[in-house]
């Protein structure tokens, strides 16, 4: 059995955070075994995953939060990593833009004046059941967000964050789309 990685341990080799590893683990999306209740990873196979996926270079992301600075400092990451980044400051405007284009990726601040995270997540997962959603929120243990987390997002950010936070959840949408 030594051949086998926790997910802890396949978080750590493939540099992605513990409970993005165990999401992936259990929408399928990620090459694993559940063993005793628990996710156990091949090195091998996870080498063979990452390495059969195609390359997504560019994409499109939309970020959605009331603060600036957060749109900024998202947007700029989101940038240097090669996506195109459409900011929008309310639920409503994000909206707006789900109806002008499709996104790649979602970072959605759940506490907003208008509609909230939790309306906006489920008005987009109404229109693009598939969409992946980051939710950034300072209020990760609040009921508001157990509510979004109910609704199916792939990630859970909470503020204050790192860059590194934002990087990694790049990374491993690329890889999933790989």
């Amino acid at each position: 059995m030594s051949d086998l990685m926790t997910t802890k341990e396949a978080a750590e080799y493939l540099k992605l955070n513990y409970m993005t590893v165990y999401k992936l683990s259990q929408r399928g999306r990620i090459p694993a075994s559940k063993i005793g209740g628990n996710w156990r990873f091949r090195k091998d196979l996870l080498d063979d995953w990452i390495g059969k996926q195609a390359m997504v270079v560019e994409g499109n992301v939309l970020v959605v939060d009331d603060d600036p600075a957060i749109l900024e400092v998202i947007s700029e990451v989101i940038t240097r990593k090669g996506f195109k980044a459409v900011c929008v400051g309310s639920g409503e405007k994000a909206l707006e833009e789900l109806d002008k284009q499709r996104f790649d990726l979602i970072f959605l601040d759940l506490v907003m004046p208008g509609i909230s995270g939790v309306e906006a997540l489920s008005a987009i997962k109404a229109k693009d059941d598939k969409a992946v959603v980051v939710i950034v929120t300072g209020h990760g243990d609040d009921p508001i967000a157990l509510e979004a987390m109910s609704l199916g997002p792939l990630f859970l950010i909470r503020k204050p964050f790192r860059v590194s936070d934002i990087t990694e959840v790049l990374n491993a949408v690329v890889r999933v789309r790989r």
